[in-house]
């Protein structure tokens, strides 16, 4: 914009006498067009926009008088020009801000589940399966855990949802400090969670599924005034000839339905029995 209104003060100083009576109004024209249809985001342009303007006005004071009209005329019509520039920069500016902060409130309501901090379903799943066609791609491994709190729908009857809101934030708070910065955790929905663990077999599942229910059951949730027990159950599962990443999790699932069968409290992985107890430098299946 500088160098644009540069070139109309050479044009002005050389041309004057030819020109002079149109330039005015031609530059004022430039310095609004370039407002509205190149609003500046930033800073500088506006510079830019107000450096030329000087600029102009001081090639147009070498050819008019100062005090005459004509110039005076011109630098109300630049200074308006400017003016309006300034506040179109201003609430362009907030409007732009308001709908950055938007889209930022957007994305993480569609990425974060609002409740406890974790990922939501939708991007847990997406996730998956873009982990899942890697491990397909490079045959690498891949395990899913499928993880459910034990009589959730009793904690909600017996202490209010309240309750069961600080339940479930506790369970992920504590699952959280558990798992990798490269695992994945997200909430389905209700009580359910899905864990994803990147290059981790079945026997490493089992592990990470042993760490998080001895975490649960190992202390007592403190909740106001009360103090709950409480336990989860999970189903495991590793990528072994899944068409996609929805029969992995299916399976994961149909694991969980077991170890809830079998009496909860427990994990429970596919094609093993169910585990009752595993260290965590070996694994025990039983």
């Amino acid at each position: 914009m500088f160098s644009v209104l540069a070139a109309e003060s050479l044009e002005l100083a050389v041309k004057f006498i030819d020109i002079g009576s149109l330039s005015v109004p031609v530059t004022v024209f430039i310095v609004l067009a370039y407002y509205i249809l190149l609003p500046p985001r930033i800073i500088q342009p506006f510079v830019a926009a107000v450096s030329g303007s000087v600029l102009y006005l001081a090639a147009l004071a070498s050819v008019l008088p100062v005090h005459s009209s004509s110039f005076v005329n011109s630098a109300v019509y630049l200074l308006l020009a400017n003016a309006f520039g300034a506040f179109f920069l201003y609430t362009f500016g907030r409007s732009l801000r308001r709908e950055y902060a938007a889209m930022e409130d957007l994305k993480k309501l569609v990425a974060v589940d609002e409740l406890t901090g974790v990922c939501s379903r939708r991007r847990v799943l997406e996730a998956g399966d873009c982990l899942f066609k890697s491990a397909l791609r490079f045959n690498s491994k891949l395990s899913v855990l499928m993880m459910d709190i034990d009589h959730f729908k009793k904690v909600n009857d017996d202490y209010g949802h309240c309750v069961g809101d600080e339940v479930l934030k506790e369970t992920a708070s504590r699952c959280s400090d558990v798992l990798r910065e490269v695992d994945h955790f997200g909430r389905l929905g209700g009580e359910e969670f899905l864990i994803i663990l990147p290059h981790s077999g079945v026997h490493d599942g089992i592990k990470v599924a042993e760490r998080l229910r001895s975490c649960i059951r190992e202390r007592m949730f403190k909740v106001g005034e009360s103090y709950l027990p409480v336990s989860v159950s999970l189903g495991v599962a590793e990528l072994r000839g899944h068409d996609d990443f929805k029969s992995l999790i299916q399976e994961a699932d149909e694991q969980l339905y077991r170890a809830k069968k079998c009496g909860r409290d427990l994990v429970c992985p596919a094609g093993l029995k169910i585990v009752r107890q595993v260290h965590l430098n070996e694994v025990s299946v039983k």
